[in-house]
Order: structure tokens, then sequence, then C-alpha cells
């Protein structure tokens, strides 16, 4: 098989591949199951710090400016924790999910953090606590 037919077959093979995924993430979750999607703002600020998404203590994402997340879950009581390793504390967002819903929120940075981390260095950070990135419902 020359070079140029295995290019091909890779390529398609790819292509396939990445539409197999997006028609699954586009689909409704599946019954008990409830839908989570996350989208990072394009803030300039802490435009370098990855932001860590946890859903109930665990992590499901690191997200850079301009990213998303799709993922599902079970129903049931539900917190949804975002943070960052240049900055200490992290913000929450507590919620109950419902079977067959899905909840759209987003992920931008924390002016007050900022401010925080100006006038006292990581200590001001520390003690201000809630993180460089807070997460709320989408409009």
């Amino acid at each position: 098989m020359s070079l140029a037919v295995r290019s091909v077959m890779v390529a398609l093979a790819a292509t396939a591949a990445v539409g197999a995924f997006d028609v699954v993430a586009a689909h409704a979750a599946p019954k008990g199951r409830t839908t989570v999607a996350i989208t990072r703002t394009d803030d300039f600020l802490y435009w370098s710090a990855p932001a860590a998404v946890e859903i109930n203590g665990t992590k499901v994402a690191s997200l850079s400016r301009g990213e998303s997340y799709t993922g599902q879950i079970s129903a049931g009581p539900t917190v949804v924790s975002v943070s960052t390793w240049a900055s200490p504390g992290s913000s929450s967002y507590r919620f109950t999910a419902a079977p067959g819903k899905t909840y759209r929120m987003v992920v931008g940075p924390r002016g007050k953090n900022f401010a925080a981390s100006m006038v006292g260095g990581l200590v001001g950070a520390a003690i201000e606590g809630g993180g460089a990135f807070e997460i709320v419902p989408a409009p």
C-alpha cells in the first residue's frame, strides 16, 4: 500500500473518530442522567492559568480560555467547583441535578481575588479565599 493511500486512510479514520465524538456529545443525557455543560470565558485576566473543574470531588476538566466541557452526571445533589494552581482557594456552585435536564455554567475570573492578590500577594489571595475563578449558571 502506498504512502498516499495510507495517509488518506488515516485522515478518514481521524475524521470519523472526531465526528463520532461530536455526535455523542450532542445527544441528550440517557434516562436518569443529567448533562452539565461548562464554558470558560475568553477574558484576559488569568489567561495563562487553567481552570480546574471538579464535579462532586472528581476532576473532570482543565479549561483554558474559551474552552468548554460537556459531560453527564447522575441526578441528585451536585457541587461543581473551580480552582487553579496559580491562586489559593476555589469557588463552587451547588444544585440538585434533575434527570434528563441540561445545566449550563460559565467559568470566569474573579475580580475580588485579583484585588486581594494585588494588595496582599498570595497571602491576600489566601485570606480572600474564593479562588481566581468563579462558576455561575449561564444566562
